[in-house]
């Protein structure tokens, strides 16, 4: 993974945000019991102070992506890193995912492999899901075509 130990963001109001972000990204691995490698020091893409995306490295290989996890103002989650070629990738991911959760929840049911707030609130909780997923598509998309789709993460980041 590319070097985590120098901030880069300058902006004094965002590096606040990005900090207290890690914070909930860290607190909520924990509490998922995500044995890692340890959180990306910075966001490898954020929208100030509604969304970041964050890399997680495997414990096993230190030197790559484990999962992406994602923070802000929207539930924070975690995914097994894929294939993903970019930031949009990465966000059009997360949409997914929260897609056919909100699916499920509209019908009061939980997805198999996670789950997104009390299950007795799954059929109100719905629609923000799928709000926020279909937000954050659109940003996917935008960011694969403002990037042609050479973004972070970079090619070490991936696993083989």
């Amino acid at each position: 993974m590319d070097s985590d130990n120098t901030p880069t963001i300058d902006n004094s109001a965002d590096a606040a945000w990005v900090a207290s972000q890690r914070e909930v990204v860290t607190g909520y691995l924990a509490a998922q019991q995500v044995e890692h490698g340890g959180v990306s020091l910075e966001p490898r893409w954020f929208l100030s102070p509604y969304v970041a995306v964050w890399a997680v490295r495997s414990r096993a290989n230190a030197d790559r992506v484990g999962w992406w996890a994602i923070s802000g103002d929207l539930p924070t989650d975690y995914m097994t890193c894929g294939r993903e070629q970019d930031a949009g990738d990465i966000l059009i991911g997360f949409a997914a995912r929260w897609r056919e959760a909100a699916k499920l929840m509209a019908v009061g049911q939980q997805p198999d492999s996670f789950c997104i707030g009390p299950p007795s609130r799954a059929k109100e909780l719905a629609p923000m899901l799928q709000a926020r997923a279909d937000l954050l598509h659109d940003f996917g998309v935008d960011e694969k075509s403002d990037s042609g789709g050479t973004s972070t993460p970079s090619e070490d980041d991936i696993l083989p």
